[in-house]
């Protein structure tokens, strides 16, 4: 409302109350003495006092001395003082007006301000929530441009960073100058006209930037609203310094957790990839050096040739698997197929690689299909043999169980072996790490089980590692059934024998 309207409302409402107490007055009359009527009319004034201002207060005063007077002080309808006794009333009424209404407007000017404050402290503390919940320098830009347009009731510009990165195309030249003295000088800098203002972010050991708000209204002359933008520029200062140290400490990890991979990688290399070279090197100069052989040795040291070629060929191969797997962009090229089939090649491809394995296998007769791509998951089964083979012992016997239930299809590889202890459960799916019963002439460097994992994970299942009834390890991983039916049904092949 306009404030002459609202001046006007007020004063004629205080002279109908007025005009109210004039009217009880003269209607109590009969009743009463002059010292009531005149407690008729203080009350009327105490209410005006309570509710409006200082002005109104004094001017209904004075309007209820003069209704008073006129009214029912003798001689009546005459303006007279006629003692001392009502003039002192008259001063008492005025004096009772200006107090009340002096403190009626303090109490009201502090409440204003106690809402003020509220009101920025609920701003500062919603913004506050909304920076704690991103980690993206635009993110943190975008969120307090927006309530800072909300609060002020004006447009926000954030610069980061020193002046020379600053987009001069978008701010005219007297801005830049702002920028760069609240930038320089680390205070509120605003124009003549004060309705232009730049606050500087400033962090614990450099500056940070600034934030400019071009307000309609002098924004620097009103404290309360200098004092939440210097807060939330201060927020979003502290916002900007933890997402920067949040991605240092990031970055540190990953160059911690590269370099151990690295170390790790260079450990396997010096002597799980010079072992098989330096065999192969060894039997190849004997057969070169000495063509005279019989052919029983020559054939021993083809057949050494053969498996350590073999055997860096797979370490190799688990290698590249590892790196395909970490790709976030990695596609498989899934088939309906059958998991036995996928078990069956497996253990063939073992035994052709150790004849004297013990592999027993224990499937259901009717097992359903899965949606996999089967050369990843026939490496699955053979990694679990070779690690039960490997750990178990020589001669150990290795369990495969295959099981359907709840539309996913349970593998189980178990071994009599030594077993492997319940705090390393997680751990032996780590890259390169081995467990404590590990040998350092196995042959194994640590990327076995992780390559399962990867495998199991990329086709939706889950993998993990319990104490066998035997006393040994058993690994088992499960994989949801497929819904699709096979392109064609070619008969499956004969289960292994025991």
């Amino acid at each position: 409302m306009n404030p002459r309207l609202r001046s006007f409302r007020d004063y004629l409402i205080a002279t109908g109350v007025i005009a109210v107490s004039t009217a009880i007055s003269y209607a109590a009359e009969p009743y009463s003495e002059l010292g009531d009527l005149a407690v008729v009319h203080l009350l009327a004034v105490v209410i005006l006092s309570s509710k409006f201002s200082l002005r109104v207060s004094v001017f209904a005063c004075f309007l209820s001395i003069v209704s008073l007077d006129f009214m029912f002080v003798p001689p009546r309808f005459e303006f007279a003082w006629t003692d001392a006794k009502g003039a002192l009333t008259f001063v008492a009424m005025m004096v009772v007006a200006c107090v009340i209404s002096t403190l009626t407007e303090r109490l009201r000017r502090e409440e204003q301000l106690a809402r003020a404050a509220a009101v920025r402290t609920e701003a500062l503390f919603e913004l506050h929530v909304d920076l704690s919940t991103a980690n993206d320098l635009r993110q943190l830009v975008a969120i307090t441009s927006r309530h800072l347009e909300r609060l002020l009731s004006a447009r926000v510009s954030i610069l980061l960073g020193p002046p020379e990165m600053w987009p001069a195309a978008e701010l005219t030249a007297r801005d830049l100058e702002c920028a760069e003295r609240a930038w320089a000088r680390r205070e509120l800098i605003s124009e003549a006209s004060a309705k232009d203002v730049w606050a500087p972010l400033m962090g614990l050991k450099e500056e940070l930037g600034v934030v400019g708000v071009f307000s309609d209204q002098a924004l620097a002359n009103d404290r309360g609203q200098t004092f939440l933008l210097t807060a939330c520029a201060n927020q979003l200062a502290s916002a900007i310094e933890r997402v920067r140290l949040a991605s240092a400490v990031h970055r540190t990890e990953l160059e911690a957790e590269g370099e151990r991979l690295r170390s790790s990688l260079l450990s396997a290399v010096s002597h799980d990839l010079k072992t098989p070279l330096t065999s192969i090197i060894a039997a190849g100069t004997t057969l070169l050096a000495h063509s005279s052989h019989s052919p029983e040795v020559q054939r021993s040291l083809v057949t050494t040739m053969v498996g350590e070629g073999e055997r860096l060929h797979r370490l190799i191969n688990n290698l590249l698997s590892v790196a395909r797997l970490d790709s976030p962009s990695i596609e498989l090229r899934k088939s309906t197929e059958s998991i036995d089939e996928i078990v069956l090649a497996g253990v063939r491809r073992a035994r052709s690689l150790k004849p004297d394995l013990r592999i027993s296998l224990d499937m259901d007769p009717e097992l359903p299909f899965v949606s996999a791509e089967p050369q990843l998951l026939e490496q699955v089964v053979l990694n679990l043999i070779e690690n039960a083979n490997r750990y178990a012992g020589a001669g150990a016997s290795i369990e495969i169980h295959v099981r359907a239930a709840n539309r996913f299809v349970s593998v189980q590889v178990a071994d009599d072996g030594p077993g492997i202890p319940e705090d390393e459960w997680d751990k032996v799916f780590e890259k390169f790490y081995r467990g404590r019963g590990a040998g350092k002439a196995d042959g194994g460097v640590g990327l076995g089980l992780t390559i399962c994992r990867a495998i199991v994970r990329a086709h939706g299942g889950r993998i993990a590692i319990r104490a066998h009834r035997s006393g040994g390890a058993l690994v088992e991983f499960t994989l949801p059934v497929s819904v699709d039916e096979p392109v064609s049904d070619q008969p499956r092949e004969d289960k292994l024998a025991s």
